[in-house]
């Protein structure tokens, strides 16, 4: 990507987009709203952010804007393998363009783009690979249709300069989405443990599940369909069970144990 003094960066709305970012705290949510306060930004017709695992896996389904779920299968069916702007930009650094890689004479031609990338109006379009040091995070592709103009030099520059501040967010959300599973992975544990050694029926183990997460009795029966009064008489039994006498004393004997 080439590099001009002349372009006229608008920092305010960077630092916006990056402020308004850096906020999101669930990785299931991030690109959705990625995408669709990148819009503003960098304004497109059709967007796609796939996300990657360590073995740089695509994780679940990617969030698409304007991209219908019969594009998408067609895509991952056949066409990834004709995709030639794939196999040229694949995991590269710096953000790339169609324009810039395919000499649209002859692209235009091609089985790729007009059963694909014609019929589905994405016409022109750019991206940037998300990295964390050598780690593969994620992928964002922007389409504008043919009627729009091509994404300018400064909206590559800008996908650069948001890219880092993506890649830090994402390293986070990942690392904090891992530990939730583990987190999850041994509350498990222990409600199987604590259900075998105080013998509580299904009920209670349910309970006791949201009662560790952190809910009070309001929040537990909404979750259970039960009535408040129930809540507290399925808490007394756990109580007497296991010889507590409140909930500090009850979480407390139940990662203890």
């Amino acid at each position: 990507m080439q590099n001009n003094s002349n372009y006229k960066i608008d920092w305010k709305n960077i630092f916006s987009f990056i402020y308004e970012t850096g906020r999101i705290t669930n990785l299931n949510d991030y690109s959705y709203y990625f995408l669709q306060k990148l819009n503003k930004l960098i304004p497109f017709y059709a967007a796609n952010f796939f996300l990657f695992d360590e073995n740089e896996e695509i994780i679940d389904s990617p969030v698409c804007f304007n991209v219908s779920d019969q594009a998408l299968n067609a895509y991952n069916n056949y066409y990834y393998k004709i995709d030639a702007i794939k196999e040229i930009a694949f995991n590269q650094i710096e953000p790339s363009r169609s324009s810039d890689l395919m000499d649209y004479k002859k692209w235009v031609n091609t089985e790729y783009f007009t059963d694909f990338l014609g019929k589905n109006h994405l016409y022109y379009s750019c991206g940037i690979y998300i990295h964390h040091q050598e780690r593969l995070l994620g992928t964002i592709s922007l389409f504008r249709d043919q009627n729009d103009k091509d994404f300018s030099l400064k909206e590559l520059l800008y996908l650069k300069l948001i890219s880092q501040q993506c890649s830090n967010q994402l390293n986070k959300l990942f690392m904090i989405n891992k530990l939730e599973r583990k987190i999850k992975e041994n509350r498990s544990q222990l409600l199987e443990k604590a259900e075998q050694k105080f013998q509580l029926t299904e009920r209670e183990k349910e309970l006791l599940k949201l009662l560790i997460e952190g809910k009070n009795n309001k929040e537990i029966a909404q979750n259970l369909f039960i009535s408040i009064n129930t809540v507290k008489k399925h808490l007394s039994h756990i109580f007497n069970k296991t010889e507590v006498k409140n909930r500090t004393e009850l979480v407390s004997l139940i990662f203890k144990a």
